[in-house]
């Protein structure tokens, strides 16, 4: 069992809030671009929000991390505050688990238990599948990174 990890230092919350700004301003744009009118309808807006928020994710990931040993070397800032601000703030911020959450009730209580059931489904099988496809392109593109989810907990 590892120790607890140490509460997050004020340039860190401010990467994560600045980020976070960022990527919900984008969501806010897709949303205003692609609306959801009716309840038991299928929200495009959010599924492709989120299904692109994974792909990003992955591929962010994958240069973070294959730089991260590089970074600590030459600018240790930037290797401590990449994944806040990227990942954390800007992903999460664009990324929406509880508007996902919310229009799956409201299909549910608009009698759209099927297309509910499937947009649940959906949403987790695609975006699991999107953040592969975006680790494995951003593999490609900026090199082979170890992944080590204990590693990935302490950055």
């Amino acid at each position: 069992m590892s120790s607890p990890r140490p509460a997050p230092r004020a340039d860190e919350l401010a990467c994560v809030a600045a980020g976070g700004v960022i990527g919900a301003l984008a969501r806010a744009g897709i949303s205003v671009w692609l609306p959801h009118p009716h309840p038991a309808s299928w929200p495009v807006a959010t599924f492709l929000t989120n299904v692109l928020g994974c792909l990003i994710l992955g591929v962010v990931l994958a240069f973070v991390d294959g730089r991260h040993n590089r970074w600590l070397a030459t600018s240790p800032r930037r290797a401590r505050l990449a994944r806040p601000f990227l990942a954390t703030g800007v992903l999460g911020g664009f990324t929406t688990f509880s508007t996902f959450s919310v229009e799956v009730v409201q299909m549910i209580r608009a009698g759209s238990v099927g297309l509910a059931t499937a947009y649940l489904g959906c949403s987790v099988l695609v975006g699991i599948a999107a953040f592969i496809a975006g680790r494995a392109l951003g593999s490609q593109w900026f090199g082979v990174s170890a992944v080590d989810l204990q590693a990935d907990e302490e950055l």
